[in-house]
């Protein structure tokens, strides 16, 4: 028995007969960007996750482009589990009545993954918007989807090792993505390099939404706009003086080069303001 609450996409006044049948759609093909971008969401919700958390945790992210789930995190105790997956996410946890402690961490499981994600959360028990709170007959009667799932602490018992023995420096071993990565029994700090592995990653991806934005690109554009035009004159100045020698063509090709390089930063500019606009549900934005 568990209560699951999942998170979608939902633009305002969207009904969730819509949203739950734009799930059931065949989704697009994932390439790398997507992958990254979503494996760097997991992780930072992973990272607010464990900010509360004081048992041992399980998680998994992905590594290559054959699914649909980005990361996978689940607790041992409490057995709160969390799936981010590349259009929707998933919070659930065993149901042990109203006054069970774990709904406090699915409540907060939710506005943290709501706040990373975008994402509105609804309650397939009810059939609804989740609100915070738990309907305790459709909890009682509701079967988990958890056991569909791999469960990370299935093979808990089996698969105990020796970690002194593994890692006789004291560390943790750096999570590995593809893999399940097991932080219980250790008292230590995690590795501060796979810390720092995981900033890295997560800067690098902001730096390359952040150059994809609408608005960077115009600005590169005007770049190439200013930079092509100062360099075309001077061609044409040469030009125009009778020079007609190798530096005056390679002054007008470059200029050249600059202004259709403008063009395409504009071009991909409305491009990427009408994918937001559709992702957004702003029809003026698509317009535009």
């Amino acid at each position: 028995m568990s209560y699951e609450i999942l998170l979608y996409p939902r633009t305002a006044g969207q009904d969730w007969d819509e949203v739950l049948a734009a799930d059931e759609a065949d989704s697009p093909e994932m390439d790398l960007t997507t992958l990254n971008r979503g494996v760097a969401s997991f992780r930072r919700i992973e990272a607010r996750l464990r900010d509360g958390l004081t048992e041992p945790v399980r998680t998994w992210a992905a590594e290559d482009l054959t699914g649909d789930v980005f990361g996978e995190f689940q607790t041992r105790d409490s057995g709160l589990r969390v799936d981010l997956y590349d259009r929707a996410a998933s919070v659930s946890a065993p149901y042990g009545g109203p006054s069970d402690p774990v709904l406090d961490l699915v409540r907060q499981a939710v506005e943290i993954v709501a706040a990373e994600t975008g994402y509105e959360a609804y309650d397939p028990q009810v059939g609804d918007t989740f609100d915070g709170s738990f309907d305790d007959e459709a909890g009682q009667a509701s079967l988990s989807e958890v056991t569909d799932r791999d469960d990370l602490w299935a093979d808990h018992t089996a698969n105990t090792v020796n970690e002194d023995a593994a890692h006789p420096d004291g560390l943790t071993a750096a999570p590995v993505e593809g893999e399940i990565v097991d932080d219980a029994d250790q008292d230590g700090p995690l590795d501060p390099r796979a810390e720092r592995a995981r900033l890295i990653q997560e800067r690098r991806q902001q730096l390359l939404e952040e150059r994809r934005q609408p608005a960077a690109l115009r600005r590169r554009g005007w770049f190439y706009v200013i930079f092509g035009a100062i360099v075309s004159a001077i061609g044409l100045m040469r030009v125009s003086e009778g020079d007609t020698g190798m530096l005056t063509w390679l002054f007008l090709g470059v200029g050249v080069f600059e202004l259709v390089g403008a063009w395409l930063m504009f071009s991909q500019s409305k491009q990427a303001e009408a994918q937001q606009g559709q992702q957004s549900g702003d029809p003026d934005a698509v317009d535009r």
